[in-house]
């Protein structure tokens, strides 16, 4: 199993995304429904300094898409999201100021 991430978008709001992560084999474990995904990559999230770094793309999905990244679940409120393209390399900090916590 590994850290993962997908970027989904409902038919309902198709031009909002929600930030979906687990861990699982394969990206596609992340799809529940009928959704167009924007893309994925891996995450590592740190509870001792409250960050959730994401990283590179998703084999199944391509790479993220953050404008699709409009939804995030409230047990992450209060984390910095940071993206790097590749794993090891420091990323860029994501603002989280117009995020629906749900």
């Amino acid at each position: 199993m590994h850290p993962k991430f997908i970027l989904v978008s409902e038919p309902e709001r198709p031009l909002t995304g929600t930030f979906v992560y687990g861990m699982v084999f394969q990206h596609k474990d992340l799809v529940k429904g009928y959704v167009k995904v924007h893309g994925g990559g891996w995450y590592n999230k740190d509870d001792s300094t409250r960050t959730m770094t994401l990283y590179g793309s998703s084999g199944d999905y391509g790479a993220p898409r953050l404008s699709f990244l409009n939804r995030i679940p409230s047990e992450l409120s209060g984390y910095k999201f940071f993206y790097s393209p590749i794993w090891g390399l420091p990323g860029n900090e994501l603002d989280l100021s117009d995020i629906e916590w749900f």
